[in-house]
């Protein structure tokens, strides 16, 4: 038989149940998601020259060429994405433009915002402490998705051979950043799929076949002919910028590649040239990734708060390398004989040194910070 003083041990533990649920229950209503709208616009045209319409066009471009043909961004490339609005609504452009780019920025926020929504399902998803299913998460994503959708059909006319993202249903997992990478249409030969592949061919425009070769052949001519040189020592250290494979994927031909791929992709090249066009935007798709994962290597040995030595992105970037050069085989016979078409040879893994971790007990301190502070590493102190 229970006692008064076990009746109410028993309230006060049922009593501090109730709470804790409610608590829960009110906080989590309290950080439901909700619909945002965008909060700034393109700033308005202003009267100075030139305006930045050619700029803001091409960096617009090549971020929905990115999140085209594919499932919402997630990730790295949301963060691309989320990057790009924040940048794109400072320029300046004309007032004959100014419509349409608005539409262009509306369309990249709402798309960021439907990729932050969805990645925030499934994370509450997985989370310990979820009170519902996550469909309050899924709903905001959606609302997200259909407004850029709207938005879309205003700009559509612009990328006419590339179509919108998709969401994925609730029920389905997440996709990883692997899944995504293969997203799209995937040429004999190569195992990485491409985000849009040339447009088709239009009879009633130009034909832009030898525009299409001569970007190539120019590209080829200036960026890797030479590529294999050694390059001259640097007169203020009198050592080499690093091997010829380090210095071609971090300089400026590999640098453009990806708004190579985006330009040529959009020529209007003749149907009996279409499959070595689509190789060509292959490679420069492909080389301008590897670019970006070997830029991921080099971060990862470099930063402070890194907490890997770059493997993954290593990996990934040489896997992208290996696929450009394979690529080149199937359009190589347009370029020049006389010019050299195979690409350096890809880096070693520990040519990019990694973060001196020998100094320092609370954060780091690098040895050219510990000889500025006067630190000795002899010193007994």
């Amino acid at each position: 038989m229970m006692t008064e003083r076990m009746k109410q041990s028993l309230f006060y533990i049922l009593a501090g149940i109730t709470a804790v649920v409610l608590c829960v229950t009110i906080c989590s209503a309290a950080f439901a998601p909700v619909f945002e709208p965008m909060p700034l616009s393109m700033k308005n045209s202003s009267d100075a020259k030139p305006y930045e319409d050619e700029s803001f066009l091409k960096d617009a471009g090549e971020v929905i060429g990115k999140i085209s043909n594919s499932s919402v961004p997630t990730g790295s490339k949301l963060s691309e994405v989320t990057d790009a609005y924040y940048r794109l609504i400072m320029d300046n452009v004309s007032p004959e433009l100014f419509p349409k780019a608005d539409n262009i920025v509306a369309y990249i926020y709402y798309t960021s915002q439907a990729g932050s929504a969805y990645t925030d399902f499934n994370d509450y998803k997985k989370s310990v402490s979820k009170s519902t299913d996550g469909s309050e998460y899924y709903t905001v994503a959606d609302q997200y998705y259909k407004k850029s959708g709207e938005y879309w059909d205003k700009i559509k006319d612009l990328y006419p051979n590339q179509s919108m993202y998709t969401l994925p249903a609730a029920s389905d997992e997440m996709p990883s950043e692997e899944e995504l990478s293969n997203q799209g249409n995937t040429l004999k030969g190569l195992d990485t799929a491409l985000p849009m592949t040339q447009k088709e061919y239009d009879p009633n425009s130009e034909d832009q076949t030898e525009k299409f070769k001569t970007t190539v052949i120019r590209w080829f001519e200036d960026y890797v002919d030479r590529a294999n040189e050694p390059e001259d020592l640097n007169p203020l250290t009198n050592k080499s910028e690093g091997s010829p494979g380090n210095r071609f994927l971090t300089g400026e031909g590999v640098g453009w590649a990806d708004s190579t791929y985006q330009d040529l992709t959009s020529l209007n090249v003749a149907e009996d040239f279409m499959d070595k066009a689509n190789y060509a935007d292959a490679f420069f798709y492909l080389i301008s990734q590897a670019r970006d994962q070997y830029q991921q290597y080099i971060d990862d040995r470099k930063s402070v708060s890194s907490v890997t030595r770059g493997e993954k992105s290593y990996d990934s970037a040489k896997k992208y390398y290996t696929e450009a050069q394979k690529s080149i085989g199937y359009f190589s016979d347009i370029i020049p004989n006389e010019t050299n078409t195979t690409l350096p040879e890809f880096p070693k893994f520990d040519e990019v040194d990694r973060l001196n971790w020998d100094y320092g007990e609370i954060g780091v301190i690098t040895e050219e910070m510990a000889n500025r502070l006067g630190y000795n590493e002899d010193d007994e102190t």
